[in-house]
């Protein structure tokens, strides 16, 4: 190897030796790191209504199904904390609020736990998917489109509306909020309490 390619080798390893340094010397590990997000998460007081904003981000279609991923961002200045399912309603066309039959899906290995707290600091976000068929099987047919929904956030009673165009056959099966911008696990089961 050259000087200058041993040099190169160097220049890029010393951020990734401190870094590893630093960590040893302040006894970082996996367990203290989940810790400490414990602790901030049950210190964090519940979101609220006004503190976060709700778009319909990712949308595909595929077999029959479709997949629509919705974003809360807390657009607060606190941190904030959800846990669990969102609940989904159709907005009317008269902005009122019209039962949509669901079903709370379980993303990830039918042992793992159903979900987890979700912390949202200042700026964070945090998101879910709606699941559900695109298509008729019995008239054979496109299913109807919403033109919005309202999403009432866990732990919150009031519903966020949204302008989304999204399949509706009847049935959605909704996953549970997972911290980050998108989702993009697939879900396994349908929960039973």
């Amino acid at each position: 190897m050259s000087p200058l390619h041993a040099n190169r080798l160097v220049v890029r390893c010393v951020p990734l030796i401190a870094l590893v340094a630093i960590c040893l010397l302040a006894g970082c590990n996996s367990h203290a790191a989940e810790r400490l997000s414990v602790s901030k998460a049950s210190t964090a007081s519940q979101c609220r209504a006004r503190q976060l904003r709700l778009a319909a981000t990712f949308y595909g279609e595929a077999g029959g199904q479709f997949i629509q991923t919705f974003t809360f961002s807390n657009v607060g200045r606190q941190t904030c904390r959800m846990r669990g399912w969102p609940t989904l309603k159709l907005e009317s066309q008269t902005r009122r609020p019209v039962l949509a039959p669901s079903r709370r899906v379980v993303q990830g290995a039918p042992t793992a736990p159903a979900f987890t707290p979700v912390t949202l600091r200042a700026g964070g976000a945090a998101s879910f998917d709606v699941y559900g068929e695109d298509w008729n099987h019995v008239a054979n047919r496109p299913c109807r489109r919403t033109t919005a929904v309202l999403i009432t956030p866990p732990g919150i009673r009031v519903a966020l509306s949204v302008r989304v165009r999204m399949p509706n056959c009847g049935v959605f099966d909704i996953a549970p909020l997972i911290a980050g911008r998108s989702d993009r696990r697939s879900w396994s089961v349908v929960w039973h309490k």
